[in-house]
C-alpha cells in the first residue's frame, strides 16, 4: 500500500474504533510525521484522503480535527402543487463502530456471530477483548458462543481481488491474503475457545467456510438482530512478496476502520429496519448453505 494511504488507513481506524472522537484535535503534521517516519507530502495526502470521505477538517490556525459528523445533503420536500422541490438539510452522521455493538451482543445469554468479509482482522481483535471482559469478570459470561465466518477461497484463482495491477492473477498474491486471514481466523477462535477451556463459556462453537468470490461488502450480523454493513472500496497498494522479496501493485481491498451502518430488528425498530436485517440474514443464510465449502486450515 503506498505510505499516504497506509497513514490514512491507520488515522481512520482510530476514528473508527473510537480512539479519535468527534471534535478531537489530531497530532500536528510534525508529529506524525516524527511517529511515522514519513514526509509532509505523505501527511497532506493521507489528510487530504481522509478530508474528502468527510472523517476530517482542517481550521485555519487550529489544527485538524475528526469532524462532528454535520453534513448537509440534498432532501426531498413536497412543493404542494405535485411538483418536486429540492432543499438542504442538516444532518448528525455520528460514528459507528464495532466496539460497543460487539459488547452489548455479548452481554447477552447466548450470543451469535454471523461474519462475512475479507479477513476477520477487526473482529479478532474485538473478540479478544471480549474475552477478557469475561475473564476478568466485568460481565456476566454467556452461556453459548456461536460463531460462523465466512472468507474468499484463497486457492480460487478467479478472485476479482486481490489481483495484480494489470488484472492478472498471482498464486503469491492470493497466498498472501490466505496467511492474513488464517491468522486472524485463528485468534478469534482461539480466544473463543479458551473461555470454553477455563470453564468461562458452557458451549462454544466456531465454524469456518470459504466462498470462490472477494466480498465487497463486510457484514456482521450479531445474535440476529442487528446487521452491520461495511464496504470494500477497491484501491491500489503496494506489497512485498516472499520469498523474494519482490514489490507489486494490486488492486486490493482495506476494509479495516470502514465505517459501519447498523440495521436493528427490536420491538421500537421501524418495519423497515427489521426487514433489512431478515435479508441480510437470509442473505448470509443462503450463502452459507449454498456455495460456502469448509475450512481446511
Amino acid at each position: 500500500m503506498h505510505r499516504y494511504l497506509s497513514l490514512a488507513d491507520t488515522l481512520r481506524k482510530e476514528i473508527n474504533d473510537g480512539t479519535r472522537r468527534p471534535g478531537d484535535r489530531l497530532p500536528t503534521q510534525n508529529e506524525l510525521v516524527s511517529r511515522f517516519g514519513v514526509s509532509r507530502a505523505t501527511v497532506n495526502r493521507a489528510f487530504e484522503v481522509l478530508r474528502n470521505q468527510g472523517l476530517i477538517e482542517s481550521r485555519q490556525g487550529s489544527g485538524t480535527f475528526v469532524t462532528r459528523g454535520e453534513r448537509s445533503i440534498p432532501a426531498q420536500t413536497g412543493a404542494g402543487d405535485g411538483e418536486e422541490v429540492w432543499a438542504v438539510v442538516s444532518e448528525r452522521v455520528p460514528p459507528v463502530v464495532l466496539a460497543p455493538y460487539l459488547e452489548e451482543a455479548f452481554e447477552a445469554t447466548e450470543v451469535t456471530l454471523d461474519v462475512f468479509s475479507m479477513t476477520t482482522e477487526t473482529l479478532a481483535a474485538r473478540v479478544s477483548a471480549q474475552k477478557t471482559r469475561i475473564m476478568d469478570g466485568d460481565i456476566q459470561p454467556p452461556r453459548s458462543i456461536r460463531a460462523r465466518l465466512m472468507l474468499p477461497d484463497t486457492d480460487s484463482p478467479d478472485l476479482a481481488i486481490p489481483r495484480l495491477k494489470d488484472g492478472r492473477d498471482d498464486p503469491r498474491v492470493r497466498h498472501r491474503l490466505r496467511r492474513i486471514l488464517q491468522a486472524h481466523a485463528s485468534m478469534l477462535t482461539q480466544s473463543l475457545y479458551e473461555l470454553r477451556d477455563r470453564g468461562q463459556v458452557q458451549e462454544v462453537s466456531v465454524e469456518v467456510r470459504l466462498v470462490p468470490f472477494a466480498p465487497q461488502l463486510k457484514l456482521y450480523i450479531l445474535n440476529r438482530r442487528l446487521a452491520l454493513q461495511g464496504f470494500y472500496p477497491p484501491e491500489l497498494g503496494t506489497i512485498t512478496l516472499t520469498p523474494d522479496g519482490e514489490e507489486v501493485t494490486i488492486l486490493d481491498a482495506y476494509g479495516t476502520g470502514a465505517t459501519l451502518f447498523p440495521f436493528r430488528a427490536a420491538a421500537d425498530s421501524t418495519p423497515e429496519q427489521v426487514g433489512i436485517v431478515r435479508a441480510f440474514q437470509n442473505l448470509f443464510d443462503s450463502m452459507w448453505n449454498l456455495q460456502a465449502t469448509r475450512a481446511e486450515f
